[in-house]
């Protein structure tokens, strides 16, 4: 049996050395090894090349990691073996118009409205599927549809079992809803000051399982192939979430993790990608951001 594979490229500060020459803009970044050397992309993508499965944690809205998504994906493109780009910001309703836009059936407008494209798709993520559009390489619409998991993180996951078949195979057949390490991370976590609660996290693990399943499916679907995930960095920390789930369906995959980590705070060691630090979004006293606190419609 294969084991899982932790390659942590994070964005992090490693030691005073380091900290000394920090990447000069905010779509800047700098790789380096385990032992705080600089490595070309090339030779990462050339290390990579064991991973059945590259999951590539983000920051999202941060210029630098985007960048870095982009020229890694175009790095892996180079390699002999066939890559798939599995991607967080596009829900299992919508790959078949993700499909038609790649065959060139769709406009870009269309598709960011049809495809319920993430807000900051032409600045984020449209290198990716340029890419991959070039490239000729499937893009997995690989998450759960977000009006499905709001309704699931205030009914519970039961709700899943009202859903007409056609629906209910937009989310992950089988969901994990453990008092495993994972769950306890999120429990542990704070929205607008609040605890979470069980609805809650079966809705987080609603995204993981169903990202999971996606990737597993295609791999079992395309044996020899390679997959590269988007995905926000919580859902791949200390290889918990998607990562975790990924594992528990197909334990002989290979799985590497990209992990982004901001100057000052506790990375674990492996490989490293600075980049700058994001301006500070709120100061003290100012107000937190609105959120819809509306009752979904769950029928």
């Amino acid at each position: 049996m294969r084991s899982l594979i932790t390659v942590l490229l994070t964005l992090a500060l490693l030691g005073c050395q380091a900290e000394a020459t920090p990447p000069a803009t905010l779509f800047d970044y700098r790789l380096l090894d385990d032992q705080g050397r600089p490595v070309s992309l090339a030779e990462a993508a050339g290390r990579l090349d064991r991973a059945d499965v590259i999951m590539v944690g983000e920051l999202h809205g941060h210029a630098g990691v985007h960048r870095f998504q982009a020229e890694l994906l175009a790095q892996l493109l180079t390699r002999p073996r066939p890559l798939a780009l599995a991607m967080e910001q596009f829900s299992r309703d919508r790959q078949t118009e993700v499909n038609a836009y790649l065959a060139g059936e769709l406009g870009e407008d269309a598709f960011i409205e049809r495809a319920d494209a993430w807000p900051g798709y032409r600045r984020d993520y449209r290198p990716l599927v340029e890419l991959a559009k070039a490239a000729g390489i499937p893009v997995l619409a690989a998450n759960a549809p977000r009006a499905i998991v709001r309704c699931i993180g205030h009914e519970g996951p039961d709700y899943l079992n009202r859903l007409p078949a056609s629906h209910r195979g937009w989310v992950a057949e089988r969901l994990t809803l453990d008092n495993d390490a994972y769950k306890a991370r999120f429990m542990a976590s704070r929205f607008h000051g609040q605890a979470p609660t069980d609805h809650q996290f079966a809705a987080q693990t609603s995204w993981d399982d169903t990202m999971a399943e996606s990737i597993a499916r295609y791999l079992e679907r395309h044996p020899g192939h390679r997959v590269m995930l988007t995905v926000g960095r919580f859902h791949i920390d200390e290889g918990l979430g998607t990562a975790q789930r990924l594992a528990r369906r197909n334990p002989n995959l290979s799985i590497a993790l990209i992990y982004p980590v901001l100057p000052g705070e506790t990375a674990p060691p492996g490989w490293t990608l600075r980049v700058q630090a994001l301006p500070t979004p709120r100061l003290k006293g100012e107000p937190l951001p609105k959120i819809n606190m509306s009752t979904p419609e769950c029928r």
